[in-house]
């Protein structure tokens, strides 16, 4: 199943699943993801499901919604993306392959999702 990492700039994280068609994302409590903090708009962006693929559509944010570092108003998501919104980093995985403790781990891993095959688990 989908799933986001959230690692915000003061170090908390958390991990969500994204389930049905469209996902939005913001401070507004009416969102699918709440993201309580000054940066984020109240109605920030969302994650929408075609059935094929999933993509990331900012939603008339003020300070933008950003794509592995990039400014981007709409933009297909692959397994591994980096979503900024405000100061919170969002990992995007949609491979089921790779287990729950390993994925917290790309929290603050550089590189790519390749470099975790094969990669043992810290006790």
């Amino acid at each position: 199943m989908p799933r986001l990492i959230i690692l915000a700039r003061d170090r908390s994280s958390r991990q969500v699943y994204i389930s049905g068609r469209m996902t939005t994302i913001g401070r507004n409590q009416n969102n699918s993801l709440v993201v309580d903090r000054d940066r984020v708009s109240r109605k920030h962006a969302m994650i929408d499901w075609d059935g094929a693929r999933y993509s990331i559509v900012d939603i008339g944010s003020r300070n933008g919604t950003f794509l592995n570092g990039m400014r981007i108003m709409q933009h297909d998501l692959r397994n591994g993306d980096t979503i900024t919104i405000g100061d919170c980093d969002l990992r995007f995985l949609s491979d089921v392959q790779i287990a729950a403790d390993r994925s917290l781990r790309l929290i603050t891993m550089p590189g790519s999702l390749a470099d975790l095959q094969g990669m043992p688990v810290p006790a």
